[in-house]
């Protein structure tokens, strides 16, 4: 079972988007997939979840003895009173399973810091909080014999990104052809690389005999994804977003393979180089969430005449999870 998160510190880039569609389409390609809603901000969860469900959900994980989402699971180890209670996983069907997110996870966010701080001091409890929702993500990816796990996370590099990040197995950077997109890739580097080195800090500090306890702490960068980008025509003499695409892969290396690249160069098994492109398919990413499916999936659910972007969706999602499936060796 291999650990993936799709992380970029700005926002807009797709990354729930491409989580639902990869997910969907490893799926097709016989894996079974676990995706872990890690977003305080609860976008994936509510992409499956109809809101009157998500609302009982949410209104009872506070409060309930039993787990209903990601927070309610690790709750009693955050808090100091417990183990990982057992993780609520949504059966979607056709080998795809989800745990829910909460808002609540900000609550465990708070946390982390003195966590983290605890861990370097040796501390037993700073092990447990690091790693409960790994814990938690473990325990459901057994429970439903998943090949893959997703991390769906918010755009930032905070306490809760770092615990997730530290846990996965790969990382990929979605990326939006303008300037925002690319000054983000500098902090995604640095972040990452020094999270890496402070934690085999940790490690080595640690007691041999508590190391199994630590988040594994080697996210390799398998590529970036180049998303949302648009479709030119005509004679125009300039093309903006092709001018910010061609930008993408010089800007990836310096900011993020060579960073990870002077901490340790198998944290980038594949170069680093990109892994896919995904255009914008405009309203019908509207309709796949309106109907909690994969762009590739709504045919006989939308206007036929969407029926050629449909396919040409789940070709681009096809192509990008053979990509995906190489180089991890899922």
């Amino acid at each position: 079972m291999i650990k993936i998160a799709l992380f970029n510190h700005k926002g807009g880039v797709g990354k729930t988007t491409l989580t639902v569609n990869i997910a969907d389409t490893l799926c097709d390609q016989g894996k079974k997939v676990l995706m872990v809603d890690a977003d305080p901000q609860c976008n994936l969860t509510a992409f499956y979840i109809e809101e009157p469900h998500l609302e009982q959900l949410l209104g009872e994980s506070d409060e309930s003895d039993t787990a209903t989402t990601i927070w309610s699971a690790i709750k009693p180890v955050v808090e100091g009173r417990g183990g990982i209670r057992p993780v609520p996983i949504h059966d979607l069907g056709e080998g795809l399973a989800l745990i829910p997110g909460d808002v609540l996870l900000a609550q465990y966010e708070e946390e982390l810091p003195q966590s983290w701080l605890d861990s370097f001091g040796r501390k037993t409890r700073g092990y447990d909080v690091m790693a409960a929702l790994s814990n938690a993500a473990n325990q459901a990816a057994a429970a439903v014999e998943a090949d893959v796990v997703l991390y769906d996370v918010g755009p930032n590099v905070g306490a809760l990104n770092r615990a997730v990040l530290l846990d996965s197995h790969y990382f990929i950077t979605p990326v939006a052809a303008d300037l925002f997109s690319l000054r983000a890739l500098t902090t995604v580097g640095r972040a990452i690389a020094k999270w890496i080195r402070d934690w085999e800090t940790v490690r080595q500090l640690a007691d041999p005999d508590s190391r199994d306890l630590l988040l594994r702490g080697r996210p390799a960068f398998l590529g970036y994804v180049t998303s949302a980008y648009k479709v030119h025509s005509g004679r125009s003499a300039t093309n903006p977003h092709s001018d910010w695409e061609k930008r993408i892969a010089p800007r990836v290396r310096d900011r993020i393979v060579d960073e990870l690249r002077r901490v340790d160069g198998s944290l980038v098994p594949t170069g680093g180089n990109k892994l896919g492109a995904i255009k914008n398919f405009h309203s019908l990413a509207a309709e796949a969430q309106k109907h909690g499916v994969a762009i590739g999936k709504l045919r006989g659910l939308v206007n036929p005449g969407n029926y050629a972007q449909i396919d040409e969706a789940y070709a681009e999602f096809e192509q990008l999870v053979h990509e995906i499936i190489k180089r991890t060796g899922v």
